[in-house]
């Protein structure tokens, strides 16, 4: 069992150290465990959302320091979350940096709308449901086409408060697709759509057999922002990848993947 996408103290949002997340891990049988704090922000929207860029250095010690620390019990990985469009505030140099095993691509904002935050949710009321979704997917594929990130975050979370659109984004997600087949690209298998109104893995089931048709590589994911999170409902999205006809999942180590036999 893996999870390669957990969050920390540092981000504003989640609570509990390094250690708490992997000690829990280790609790719970998890083999390896992938830390993906959120990447900075510009300061004016930085509050309780990321760390500032003067926390990256400390956040890359104390986890590699915790890979030390549970050498032969987690296997710890260093990532990152990373917000598509990119923020000037996010330095270019950590995509090359040999540290980082892997590097999440997500996106939160349509237009400087922060869709998926609660206190943001009115704004659904103020647009069109189809051009949401239009602008989200047309994120996403731009954000896959940069070649930046090994994994697509949380693949369809524009539906976590239960918007669903009325056309059909069926030939928008096999454009995306075929384009992270050609370059690598996983998909994470995230329960964190489950403790949320949409009650719902993310990716759908649809969705995930059309990554699945498409050759994407898959992870699984807990999205986790307290340490009891860690491991949340993972069997269900192992379920989830075997009935989309997944037989592996993959992990990540210096940018690099491999596949896990399920």
């Amino acid at each position: 069992m893996i999870d390669y996408h957990v969050h920390t103290e540092r981000c504003g949002h989640a609570t509990g150290t390094v250690d708490l997340y992997a000690g829990a891990a280790a609790k719970k049988g998890i083999r390896e465990i992938g830390f993906a704090e959120h990447a900075p922000m510009p300061e004016e929207i930085r509050g309780g959302l990321t760390m500032p860029v003067s926390e990256i250095e400390p956040y890359f010690k104390d986890v590699l320091e915790c890979r030390t620390r549970f050498e032969g019990t987690v296997d710890v990985r260093l990532g990152m979350e990373v917000d598509y469009p990119l923020f000037h505030s996010f330095p270019a140099a950590l995509f090359s940096d040999p540290r980082i095993d892997f590097l999440i691509g997500s996106c939160h904002f349509i237009d400087g709308w922060a869709f998926d935050h609660p206190a943001h949710v009115d704004g659904f009321r103020d647009r069109d449901i189809d051009d949401i979704y239009a602008a989200y997917f047309t994120i996403i594929e731009s954000m896959v086409s940069s070649g930046l990130f090994d994994i697509v975050g949380h693949f369809d979370i524009v539906k976590k408060f239960g918007h669903r659109p009325r056309r059909d984004f069926l030939p928008a997600v096999e454009r995306i697709a075929r384009a992270m087949a050609r370059g690598g690209v996983a998909v994470e298998i995230n329960t964190g759509g489950l403790r949320h109104p949409v009650g719902e893995i993310y990716p759908s089931a649809e969705i995930l057999r059309v990554l699945f048709e498409a050759n994407v590589p898959a992870t699984i994911s807990s999205d986790a922002h307290t340490p009891d999170q860690v491991g949340y409902m993972l069997p269900r999205a192992l379920e989830a990848a075997a009935a989309a006809g997944y037989t592996t999942i993959a992990s990540f180590s210096g940018r690099k993947r491999h596949d896990i036999t399920l």
